[in-house]
């Protein structure tokens, strides 16, 4: 009997062990999560913060035409957007937003396939909500800044809007 109890004690220690390693990692990852939610707030108050005559709009051409993702309703919706970028090309970012411009031009397939991506993610019911708008613009704007490696992008201009 004295084993068998013995045997116990050790598995409840371990348990306890675990629990307790599970419980500081988890913590880790909540704390790397909103580390990551800080930096993409940074990302939006940087939108918020550059003065419009420092801002150079870039555009991407034509409007886009994609599909968006099935909702509820299990029908098909298409989602049409026209879109600008707004670089920060102040005194102090000039060099770098020069570079950046004739980047941008040089990947104006990528922007897209991003906004795609972004648009194809939205369902129709969601992009009726009467933030939708402004969600799509952000979300575009911290893909684009997350592919780019830059806050420059400060902003993203929705020229034209339609879905149906």
């Amino acid at each position: 009997m004295g084993k068998n109890k013995m045997g116990m004690i050790l598995i409840i220690v371990l348990l306890v062990t675990l629990l307790i390693l599970f419980a500081v990692g988890f913590g880790f990852l909540y704390k790397a999560m909103n580390k990551t939610g800080e930096q993409t707030d940074n990302n939006i108050t940087v939108q918020q913060t550059v003065p419009i005559e420092d801002i150079t709009p870039f555009p991407i051409g034509e409007p886009i035409l994609t599909n968006l993702l099935e909702g509820t309703d299990k029908k098909e919706h298409v989602i049409k957007v026209n879109v600008s970028l707004g670089i920060n090309t102040s005194k102090d970012t000039s060099k770098e937003a020069q570079k950046l411009l004739a980047t941008l031009e040089l990947q104006k397939s990528a922007i897209k396939d991003i906004i795609i991506g972004v648009c194809r993610s939205k369902t129709y019911e969601e992009m009726k909500a009467p933030d939708a708008r402004v969600v799509l613009k952000d979300e575009i704007l911290l893909k684009l800044q997350e592919a780019f490696g830059t806050n420059l992008i400060v902003d993203v201009y929705i020229d034209e809007l339609f879905y149906q």
